[in-house]
């Protein structure tokens, strides 16, 4: 019966866009902006774009946020097949869509010269990268460059004349950074290795965490801190995401550490783990007093929810109770650690294939950790693939934390659920 209703509303959705051209003449129009989204050439999922108005003596830099609830309603078949799943699952050899594919594509992804609906937020900044001013509006708009990170990472390094925008966002949002590190705010930039499957076959792509990318961070994070702010005054219930800092580890210890990979590895052992919560509190490593998710609504549940609340509100419908929010914050959590459970053991099923496939390689890596040396349990972190994974690692050294070696794999065909490594 749920997918009959889906269906009828997905066809519904797609007839009403086409007749109005995806126009919505009763909201803002921003589509006089330069606006760029920047993402990964294969996303499918286009959530954000940006856009810097020239305002008299200083900038206005704009984060447009894709809207999908100006299309469905809570409640509807959509939406509870969204809440079945609560975020989109990024599996190596299939996706699983939080919302219907072909609304992604056709409807709600912020496409490039195509008009779209949005909720865009508006900010000029003071010279220390505090806020001076802020604007929630909704907004159709048209990304007029779909770039991917290279490319973004291009036009920031060169700075050319007539596209000299994301140069001078990038330079806004490095001292909006610098305003958070002032504030607490704890960065940990380093590279990291995924795997990606091709036909079957397990590659380690390695994602630098390059100026572009950084942007995209930098933007998103003041979006999520700007539009808490405005819930928690407006008390409107939505789920905040929280981080309460654990110092686990005596801070000399992070301080005398000279190996960046075991700093960086000491120092996330200090996080307290992050979760959402109904009550608005800080998230100490991004050094803000408050923050939620609110910049991917098309893959995840917590941001569609703050999607509603504020739609809602601004054009002075009713709110979605305060009990029917913490309800789902509940579910939020619980399936979101059930989603993140499944893409690590996929990722470490095909782990455990590269290695197999790569077993005659020698590999450098740092002992980060032993989990139990008695059984030979520990943490290695790979130098070259810029990843770290729990393992077997036979040895008669005494081996210490901080210790940089080559091990080589041992394809062991009685247990997939670990690793093994030899010492060379």
């Amino acid at each position: 019966m749920l997918n009959k209703l889906l269906d009828n509303e997905v066809k519904n959705i797609i007839s009403r866009f086409k007749q109005t051209n995806g126009v919505n003449n009763s909201v803002k129009d921003l589509t006089y902006l330069k606006t760029y989204s920047i993402d990964d050439s294969q996303t499918l999922e286009i959530d954000d774009a940006i856009s810097l108005e020239k305002i008299t003596n200083h900038y206005k830099l704009w984060i447009h946020i894709a809207s999908p609830t100006s299309y469905f309603e809570y409640q509807s078949a959509i939406d509870k097949q969204a809440r079945k799943l609560i975020s989109t699952v990024y599996l190596s050899n299939n996706t699983y869509y939080m919302l219907p594919e072909i609304l992604i594509n056709d409807v709600f992804s912020l496409s490039e010269k195509e008009m779209r609906e949005s909720l865009s937020l508006g900010v000029i900044f003071n010279e220390d990268g505090s806020v001076d001013s802020t604007e929630i509006v909704q907004s159709i708009i048209k990304v007029n460059f779909r770039l991917n990170y290279t490319e973004a990472d291009e036009l920031i390094d060169y700075a050319p004349k007539e596209e000299e925008d994301l140069s001078i966002i990038s330079n806004i949002l490095q001292s909006r950074k610098c305003w958070r590190k002032n504030s607490g705010a704890m960065e940990i930039l380093e590279s990291f290795g995924k795997i990606i499957v091709e036909d079957n076959n397990p590659r380690l792509k390695i994602i630098d965490p390059t100026l572009s990318r950084q942007l995209i961070s930098e933007a998103m994070i003041l979006y999520g801190n700007l539009i808490s702010n405005f819930t928690r005054v407006n008390k409107i219930p939505v789920p905040y995401r929280v981080q309460q800092r654990i110092d686990r580890v005596p801070q000399d210890n992070i301080n005398n550490t000279e190996n960046k990979f075991l700093y960086n590895f000491i120092l996330k052992k200090t996080m307290g783990k992050s979760y959402y919560s109904i009550k608005p509190m800080p998230h100490k490593s991004l050094g803000l007093t408050s923050y939620l998710h609110a910049t991917s609504p098309i893959r995840r549940y917590a941001d569609l929810l703050v999607n509603y609340q504020l739609k809602r509100y601004l054009n002075n419908n009713d709110l979605i109770s305060k009990e029917d929010v913490e309800q789902m914050t509940l579910e939020i959590n619980n399936k979101g650690r059930q989603n993140i459970m499944r893409y690590r053991e996929d990722q470490k099923y095909w782990l455990i294939k590269w290695f197999k496939k790569n077993s005659f390689k020698e590999y450098n890596v740092i002992l980060l950790n032993w989990v139990n040396k008695y059984e030979y349990i520990c943490i290695l972190y790979f130098v070259e693939y810029h990843f770290s994974t729990i393992c077997n690692l036979k040895s008669i050294k005494n081996l210490n934390i901080g210790d940089s070696f080559n091990v080589q794999n041992i394809v062991n065909n009685n247990n997939n659920d670990i690793i093994y490594f030899g010492l060379i």
